[in-house]
């Protein structure tokens, strides 16, 4: 059987490495993965990768019985919103990269879809 303390650190791994990942790619100038197929590919990106972020705050809090679903969903948000605002402060000092406020908007709504997505899991397991 795993324990407590042991299933913690596992649930917070993919928050550290999704962390790390978006801290890697916002530190590129230009980032490999990013193509001129549509006009707003970037929102696209931004907002998918947030809601992947998402989960993986809510896999990392979720295992805290203490916290009702509720705050587990307002903790998801808080999480998400000021990584967001980090990341768009951080790109804002990345030559070629550059501030957006629409980007904040798209990481948002991801990081928002996720709370729902999470909110939907938890009503129909409950």
């Amino acid at each position: 059987m795993i324990s407590s303390t042991t299933l913690n650190i596992i649930s917070k791994l993919p928050l550290l490495a999704a962390s790390i990942g978006i801290f890697y790619f916002s530190s590129l100038p230009q980032p490999p993965f990013v193509l001129t197929s549509f006009q707003w590919q970037d929102k696209v990106l931004h907002l998918s990768a947030y809601f992947a972020y998402g989960i993986t705050i809510a896999l990392a809090t979720h295992v805290h019985r203490s916290i009702s679903p509720k705050k587990n969903m307002t903790l998801i948000g808080v999480i998400g919103g000021l990584y967001a605002l980090s990341d768009e402060l951080h790109q804002s000092f990345v030559p070629g990269r550059t501030s957006e406020v629409g980007d904040i908007i798209a990481d948002w709504i991801g990081v928002l879809l996720s709370i729902m997505l999470y909110r939907f899991l938890i009503k129909r397991t409950a």
